[in-house]
């Protein structure tokens, strides 16, 4: 059985840890389309998933939990990147509150029945931004100071507080400082288990926005004992591969007492006028070498993002394996 996670890496504070990786990915390489709006969420909004163990997409699912675990994984994430209220309630059959956290519990019981009770379990939401495709641009308006973020999260927030599944709560490639300011400014009362935030970064290594790592350090500093003691982690995900080494060392250099988190996305190229993946040609770096410096530079938890896969993390196993004081696999039954 798991220890509390908060627990565990105040008892370990040199461990690292392995996610898993681009799970919408993996899902639409096993033949799950995802190309819609609540995205890797639409397996889950058809009750044929849940009509029996003979479900195509159930058994893909499952599956995937399972290579990821073998790749060497001790955290994984539920698939509800794309399952804010507002998303499910505004693009699938799905419309009130009770229907809407009735879909999240089974989600997050299934997640964990697949991960099984020795692995952390995180619960995934995504960006503000990500109800209309703005967490690449960080472009929240005139009026980013003023949108009502907690009323966005609260449907989704609180059930995974309430989740006895859910070890920590993800907030997942966000691209403007005032969410993270919003983020920051909620105390126990709103969020109540451990979290992280995961930024949106450019390739340069500023926020989306254009806020640099040095701003975001300074706001969590500036809040000092305000802070809510659940803040676990901040860092970088769905990121260029090749900077992603040197935006997290600007990150730790800012903030060095932070422990922090990182995964990124696989390095190929996205095409915007074919609308396609292309290798990289001339790749920075390796996963052993990415690695080394994360961990270099304070990462806790490690993993990978859009367009990575059960291989990619079999390498970040290696590497963090060869280079963390202290991994999962030597301080906990695997």
């Amino acid at each position: 059985m798991r220890i509390p996670i908060k627990k565990y890496f105040e008892e370990n504070p040199d461990v690292v840890l392995v996610m898993d990786g681009g799970q919408g990915t993996e899902l639409e390489n096993r033949g799950i389309n995802v190309a819609n709006p609540v995205w890797s969420t639409v397996p889950f909004v058809n009750e044929s998933f849940w009509s029996g163990e003979s479900s195509k997409d159930r058994a893909i699912v499952k599956q995937m939990f399972e290579d990821f675990i073998a790749a060497g994984s001790d955290i994984l994430m539920t698939i509800t990147y794309q399952t804010s209220y507002k998303s499910v309630s505004e693009n699938t059959c799905i419309k009130t509150l009770e229907d809407y956290n009735g879909l999240l519990d089974r989600i997050v019981s299934f997640s964990r029945e697949c991960v099984g009770e020795d692995r952390y379990l995180i619960g995934c939401i995504g960006a503000y931004g990500a109800h209309n495709c703005t967490e690449f641009t960080g472009d929240y308006g005139p009026d980013a100071d003023r949108i009502d973020y907690l009323g966005y999260f609260t449907p989704q927030l609180t059930n995974f507080c309430q989740s006895k599944d859910i070890d920590i709560i993800g907030f997942e490639t966000v691209p403007n400082i005032h969410e993270v300011r919003a983020i920051l400014s909620w105390d126990e009362s709103v969020l109540s288990k451990p979290f992280y935030i995961g930024l949106s970064v450019h390739e340069y290594g500023a926020l989306r926005d254009g806020s640099s790592m040095q701003q975001i350090a300074d706001l969590v500093k500036s809040l000092g004992d305000k802070v809510n003691p659940n803040l676990m982690f901040i860092g970088i995900n769905c990121c260029a591969f090749n900077q992603s080494h040197m935006i997290l060392e600007s990150l730790h250099t800012s903030y060095p007492e932070m422990p922090l988190v990182v995964y990124p996305n696989s390095g190929e190229i996205y095409d915007t006028v074919k609308k396609i993946w292309l290798a990289n040609e001339n790749p920075m770096s390796t996963w052993d070498k990415a690695v080394q410096s994360y961990i270099q530079n304070g990462a806790r938890v490690i993993g990978g993002c859009c367009r990575t896969n059960v291989e990619d993390i079999k390498k970040v196993r290696a590497a963090v394996d060869k280079y963390a004081k202290q991994t999962r696999t030597s301080t906990a039954q695997r």
